[in-house]
């Protein structure tokens, strides 16, 4: 064997690997080459939002696993709520942005522009990103927002979902913002916290229509009163506690008893045509939850006994007496006076004191028969 022939092998099974003609060891070659190129993590920019799992907690800096080339740190403080108690654990996912510092790219719930450089402050505009602002004074429309240096303005209707009575309530508050406008030369710049509350309010509201169902006890917050009940939030979709079911008690106005704002329990009553816009029901109980006072008390009230109520209601056939809270019952009308009444303002007015005598009382029909001329202390004069 000559030493050209050495050199250059023919092509043989034993030697396929040297044929540069041999297709099919060619094929696998760039399919190896395609998936090993396509398993290899994108890189992260800043501005990106990016979901992945907290995989560590330390005291400053905790980790999150993003699918990326590295693990990402964010820091701790982002996992705590205001009073400093963690709100994460690991194990658990989490949604937050990149943003630039001094030792490489980070996560962060919002991006702190007196940390992350005013550079910054176009990336998240472009990007989306929310930025972390402290709002100001209030002025002729809205705010002033301090974006850690960057004086921002925020219109009224962009700092909640709901209509505000008292702005000075958000003065000296930190949120999480969104950059709506933002000129060239980065001096004018428009926020919104609403648009941000409307997107985790969505995202509340997805999971809270897909798990939601009878009989459920959920905590609430009072977004509305009007006259005939209260809207309740029950986690991004509102639900309606009608005027007779907030109280075992008669309720007027049910400001008398709950104000906006306030954070209650309710019972789920009934449920329909959930995402279907305005046909979609929720109807909620506080009364539910509350112990009816009725049937215990209801017995300790003798026929033929005198006990003292407040004129609660005058009605054409008689008036209702509240006995105990939570239990009423009826004076008749022919029970009224030793004369013949016409209507029951003739003898008795709303929140007056009488003293009645109980004629019946059927805890079956929870109804109780009063009698106001057959008390003792009846005065016809």
């Amino acid at each position: 064997m000559t030493s050209d022939q050495n050199e250059n092998p023919k092509p043989g099974p034993e030697n396929d690997d040297l044929n540069p003609d041999n297709e099919e060891s060619s094929t696998e070659f760039a399919d190896l080459l395609a998936s090993s190129t396509a398993a290899e993590p994108a890189a992260a920019k800043p501005g990106d939002k990016v979901t992945g799992t907290i995989i560590q907690i330390g005291d400053h800096d905790s980790f999150v696993d993003c699918g990326l080339r590295n693990e990402l740190p964010i820091s701790t403080a982002d996992l705590k709520n205001a009073e400093g108690e963690l709100e994460f654990q690991v194990g658990q996912e989490i949604t937050a942005h990149v943003q630039k510092s001094p030792d490489g790219l980070k996560l962060a719930l919002a991006i702190n522009l007196r940390q992350a450089g005013h550079e910054a402050l176009t990336q998240a505009y472009e990007s989306g990103a929310p930025v972390e602002g402290k709002v100001g004074e209030t002025n002729k429309g809205g705010f002033s927002v301090d974006l850690g240096g960057v004086r921002a303005f925020c219109p009224y209707s962009q700092i909640d979902v709901q209509r505000i009575d008292d702005p000075s309530q958000f003065v000296g508050r930190t949120f999480q913002f969104k950059i709506l406008e933002l000129s060239e030369d980065g001096r004018n710049v428009v926020v919104s916290r609403r648009a941000l509350v409307e997107v985790a309010r969505k995202e509340q509201a997805a999971t809270t229509r897909a798990s939601i169902q009878l009989g459920d006890v959920m905590d609430g917050m009072v977004t509305r009163l009007v006259p005939f009940g209260a809207f309740v939030d029950v986690g991004g979709i509102e639900g309606l506690v009608h005027i007779s079911q907030i109280s075992h008690q008669r309720v007027n106005d049910p400001a008398d008893v709950l104000k906006e704002g306030q954070e209650i329990q309710v019972k789920v009553l009934e449920v329909q045509n959930l995402g279907q816009g305005r046909s979609e029901r929720i109807s909620l109980s506080l009364k539910a939850l509350a112990q009816d006072p009725w049937p215990a008390t209801a017995t300790s009230l003798s026929p033929g006994n005198d006990v003292q109520g407040k004129v609660t209601r005058l009605v054409d056939f008689g008036v209702f007496v509240e006995l105990l809270p939570g239990v009423e019952g009826l004076i008749h009308i022919s029970e009224l006076a030793n004369r013949r009444v016409i209507h029951p303002r003739e003898v008795l007015n709303e929140g007056e004191t009488v003293t009645v005598k109980v004629l019946d009382v059927d805890l079956n029909r929870r109804r109780i028969s009063l009698s106001l001329r057959q008390s003792s202390e009846y005065d016809e004069d």
